[in-house]
């Protein structure tokens, strides 16, 4: 991200690993919370704000390329642990520490790069600091960029026709809750399923054997569609109950459950 032709840097670090990413947008923030008093009619006291502490959310937006992904679904499988923000935004360089996922979500438009966002929140031990003075600045490296495919989009091993987006979303409360919508144009192969898919894959990226597995999917909602010139245009939304993020090539094995 560049603000005032110079660009800014975001740094996630765990277990003292450093993972610059090529973000597109941050949010995150210190602010405080508290209560209100309501003002007392007839008096000079008016309305205040008692302050009772301070508390850090926000999220950030990145897009996946070839060496950020694999430690952002790490992260994922991680989210139990806390981890650290670094963020050089020119005028000011701060870290924020032990911060946890809230949520997140990953999105593809068909031959667009993939998005991933994800919600971070404080905890009770969570902080801010400036950066120490031998901390270098955390350079991002520019990587292959992955682009979602619509055509690869596979449902209990039958290829679909064309998937034009799709959006995967996790939220971290009591329990995890993992939901996925397939946006696709109606026709006689591709019609909304009524029954559950045991197996849902998105292939991330043919050349490196980068895909995600959905598993036990649950149809939960009604159709939303939108009458076009030429085609019909819908969307259909599942509950998941397991997400596998997988690395298969010569060089790397990697699988991880979500």
């Amino acid at each position: 991200m560049n603000i005032h032709g110079r660009e800014c840097t975001l740094t996630v670090s765990r277990d003292g690993e450093f993972i610059p990413l090529p973000y597109s947008e941050e949010t995150v923030r210190q602010t405080s919370k508290g209560y209100g008093l309501p003002g007392v009619i007839g008096r000079r006291m008016k309305e205040c704000r008692i302050e009772t502490g301070k508390m850090i959310q926000g999220c950030f937006v990145t897009r996946l390329e070839y060496l950020c992904t694999a430690p952002l679904f790490l992260l994922l499988f991680y989210q139990n642990e806390k981890f650290d923000l670094y963020a050089d935004r020119v005028h000011e360089k701060i870290i924020y520490k032990n911060l946890n996922i809230k949520s997140f979500e990953l999105r593809g438009d068909n031959k667009e790069a993939f998005k991933m966002r994800i919600d971070v929140e404080g905890l009770e031990d969570s902080y801010t600091e400036n950066w120490p003075l031998n901390i270098p600045n955390l350079d991002w490296t520019r990587s292959r960029t992955y682009y979602f495919d619509g055509h690869n989009v596979i449902a209990d091993s039958k290829v679909l026709p064309l998937v034009y987006r799709f959006e995967l979303s996790g939220k971290y409360d009591e329990r995890a809750a993992y939901k996925v919508k397939l946006y696709f144009p109606l026709s006689e192969e591709q019609n909304p399923v009524k029954h559950k898919i045991d197996k849902l894959s998105i292939v991330i990226d043919v050349k490196d054997g980068v895909s995600i597995d959905l598993y036990d999917l649950e149809p939960d909602s009604g159709l939303c569609d939108i009458n076009c010139a030429d085609t019909v245009l819908c969307n259909q939304s599942f509950s998941v109950d397991l997400i596998v993020f997988n690395i298969r090539n010569q060089k790397e094995r990697l699988e991880v459950l979500i």
